[in-house]
């Protein structure tokens, strides 16, 4: 294993000299230039000419390719050091149990329409999709939530979920690894009940065929501080988060509680959990009072909705429903003005299809409550150097004329297509994408910091100067040794006539 790594590191160097040479996977099959011409042709079809990016990738066999050559080198490692991998691994057969072997090929484009960008990326799957491929829903079908959200919500996410094609793909690929005793561990494992609870991690996976949608829901008439920046405030928060089928769940959370009271056990801080029963609801709420929130450690929970979070079950449809509190869990299912009212919605959905197996929308006014908060917090900062740096990544990833963003997916003909409105096109997202983890982890220093506030400056200082303190620990203990910092382990030690170690510049 070591002088394979150690080929590969020679090889490096050589990759540099020759910039132009990629990588051949050995007995990959030729390209057939008539079906490559076909699938370009149907993933065009999909896609937008005459914008700023126009990309095409065909990959149809070489997930193939890549899982011979795994399992090629797995052979050679197994036979070198059997201990280490006991059962053969069918590299091939996983990917097929995966369904990413059926991609052929991908494509996008984007197109400005009026004031947004129209961003198309279309995975081509000829045929059909299978194993993992099918999480994320079946046949399009109408939006829900677009009558559940209240007009004005800020952040709209509904996205069909089939999470038991990923407990009959793990059940599958445990059969492939270690044959029929692999699937009976799996079987043996989901079929014990989950305490406290009575049901089992198979019910739960198997009804995770099922719809996830969250609303989120600013109230521009009340502000709350921001934790850990007193300083700084937002609007208050409404949100839910719904699962369709899922509403026994909550019943089961009930009954639990309902035990452990009638044990004893359920009252008191270690158990700060309701039951609510009526005729709609059946479910648990979380009895701290907001002001408790800080000294139960879940400051976090005062930016949402100012009321006692919820998990209910809904019983008129079914759905679990988490919420930031039960009078927002009862106006998603009441009479309003929908999100579907919305002008800031139809605005930025109007050429996006009408039905799909995903839907996400962010309001023009989330990017401006973001650009708001970031605004305060960059008044923080310790320095104009550092202000500035936070204001041109702030205008950078949340522009001033921002307006609403919005995505659709559905399953077309041999594939799925996603198609968003939005302030970015896909070729932004890819120069984004090249700078980010400079631009990013540099912000990411920055803001934090910022929040955390200058009167945490000493605790900084007094945290550096134990570093500093271990760091030179560590090169005393190394001048013990008489190996240089750096040096490594089993190097041999130097005489006592020999020169010390030179630190300066170190």
């Amino acid at each position: 294993m070591e002088s394979l790594l150690v080929s590969f590191a020679l090889l490096l160097p050589v990759l540099g000299v020759f910039p132009n040479l990629g990588i051949t996977l050995p007995d990959q099959a030729p390209p057939d230039p008539a079906a490559e011409a076909a699938r370009f042709e149907a993933v065009a079809k999909q896609l937008d000419t005459g914008g700023v990016l126009y990309a095409y990738v065909g990959v149809d066999g070489d997930l193939e390719a890549i899982g011979k050559f795994a399992e090629d080198m797995i052979a050679q490692f197994r036979e070198l050091n059997p201990g280490d991998i006991p059962f053969e691994i069918d590299v091939t057969t996983l990917l097929k149990i995966s369904g990413l072997d059926a991609v052929s090929a991908v494509g996008m484009s984007s197109k400005r329409v009026g004031e947004v960008f129209m961003n198309k990326t279309y995975v081509h799957v000829p045929k059909g999709r299978k194993g993992l491929m099918r999480i994320l829903g079946g046949k399009s079908k109408p939006f829900e939530v677009v009558d559940l959200a209240p007009a004005g919500a800020e952040i709209v996410v509904e996205q069909d979920l089939n999470l038991k094609v990923a407990y009959e793909a793990v059940q599958e690929a445990f059969g492939v690894v270690m044959g029929e005793q692999g699937k009976a561990m799996v079987k043996v494992f989901t079929s014990q009940p989950m305490s406290p609870f009575s049901f089992t991690p198979e019910r739960l996976l198997t009804n995770l065929d099922t719809r996830f949608t969250v609303v989120v829901d600013a109230d521009p008439d009340k502000k709350v501080k921001v934790p850990d920046a007193e300083e700084v405030e937002m609007p208050l928060l409404h949100a839910a988060v719904l699962v369709d089928g899922f509403g026994w769940f909550a019943d089961e959370v009930a009954l639990v509680l309902d035990r452990l009271r009638a044990q004893g056990a359920g009252d008191g801080p270690q158990m700060p959990f309701g039951v609510l029963r009526d005729a709609k609801w059946v479910g648990a709420q979380l009895e701290i009072e907001p002001e408790d929130y800080q000294e139960m450690d879940v400051e976090g929970l005062a930016l949402f909705g100012g009321e006692k979070p919820v998990l209910l079950h809904h019983r008129p449809s079914g759905k679990l429903v988490l919420a930031s509190g039960k009078n927002f869990a009862e106006k998603l299912f009441m009479p309003k003005p929908n999100l579907k009212d919305d002008p800031h919605f139809r605005n930025t959905m109007k050429a996006l299809p009408r039905e799909g197996t995903s839907l996400t929308y962010f309001s023009p006014e989330l990017f401006r409550i973001v650009r708001q908060v970031f605004g305060e917090v960059i008044k923080t900062a310790p320095g104009p150097g550092e202000a500035a740096f936070a204001t041109a990544a702030m205008d950078l990833f949340f522009p001033p004329n921002a307006k609403g963003e919005g995505s659709v997916t559905t399953n077309v003909g041999q594939g799925s297509l996603t198609i968003a409105a939005s302030s970015h096109s896909h070729k932004n997202k890819l120069v984004s994408g090249l700078m980010g983890p400079f631009g990013m982890s540099a912000a990411s220093m920055m803001i934090p910091m910022m929040v955390f506030g200058a009167q945490n400056a000493e605790f900084i200082d007094q945290e550096v100067d134990v570093k500093i303190e271990e760091i030179e620990a560590l090169e005393n203990l190394d001048d013990a040794l008489d190996v240089p910092v750096g040096g490594g382990r089993n190097q041999p030690r130097k005489g006592k006539n020999d020169k010390k170690f030179e630190r300066e510049g170190d």
